[in-house]
């Protein structure tokens, strides 16, 4: 169980920087917000896409 949230939170950050990416962010704000809340990150822009 350790091993699939560990996964799932690195997928949700390095999903979160790519759609931050594609959008235009700068790397800073990239890295500063998956690497405190990568989970959080993902669900802004996932709400941002919606």
């Amino acid at each position: 169980m350790k091993r699939a949230i560990y996964w799932g939170t690195i997928v949700a950050g390095v999903v979160a920087a790519y759609m931050m990416y594609r959008r235009g962010e700068s790397v800073g704000t990239i890295a500063k917000s998956t690497i405190f809340n990568p989970v959080g990150a993902l669900v802004n822009e996932v709400q941002n896409v919606a």
